[in-house]
């Protein structure tokens, strides 16, 4: 029985401090957190989320369930981790919904794509019909994939990756130089008089 007890408090700890985690990285107010779970069937107020964060009302089973799933955590239990744990999970848990986000805009992005080849196949075969002229800068789309398109910013991204490390190898470079040329790159308090210290009532200049 005591070990169950002395388990008890770390839970109640654990949820009182990933409940605030969670409502503070989603940008929510107590407010809205407390909206979210009254649109659940629990008449939470602010005043209720301020008293679950700060560990004076613990939790039912059936209000754990509905507060996770008004935080989008995957799991209830997530809110009993250790907040450290707790931090990783929620992280992994809104980097897979931006990528499942990501990945619905991407097929979207793609059957669009496809059907403007559709249309615009169908309004060249047309034209052609009618012995309109059809210059390449139509038809050269009919060519182009829509997987063309991935490749296209994969290219990118590799290259801004690499241009981004460039410009580190050559600031690095630049500094090297002037160190062994004897330049030392001055600190904060080289830019105070040591017989002249600031205080409260006289900043800097």
């Amino acid at each position: 029985m005591g070990e169950v007890d002395s388990v008890s408090p770390g839970i109640d700890d654990n949820v009182a401090t990933n409940v605030r985690a969670l409502r503070e990285r989603n940008g929510w107010s107590q407010e809205e957190l407390a909206q979210r779970m009254t649109d659940r069937g629990f008449g939470f107020s602010q005043a209720t989320i301020w008293k679950i964060e700060s560990g004076q009302r613990p939790l039912k089973i059936s209000e754990a369930v509905a507060l996770s799933d008004a935080l989008e955590l995957p799991r209830w239990l997530d809110l009993t981790s250790e907040p450290e744990a707790s931090r990783h999970y929620s992280n992994m848990t809104v980097a897979n919904r931006r990528m499942s986000n990501a990945y619905a805009t991407l097929r979207d992005a793609a059957s669009a794509y496809l059907q403007a080849q559709i249309d615009l196949s169908f309004a060249i075969r047309t034209a052609q019909d009618a012995e309109v002229r059809v210059s390449q800068i139509f038809t050269s789309w009919l060519d182009m994939s829509a997987e063309q398109a991935v490749i296209e910013a994969r290219v990118e991204l590799a290259h801004e990756e690499d241009d981004r490390m460039r410009q580190l190898r050559e600031v690095d470079a630049v500094m090297n130089a002037l160190r062994e040329h004897g330049y030392t790159p001055p600190r904060p308090e080289d830019w105070v008089d040591s017989d002249e210290e600031p205080t409260a009532d006289r900043p800097s200049t």
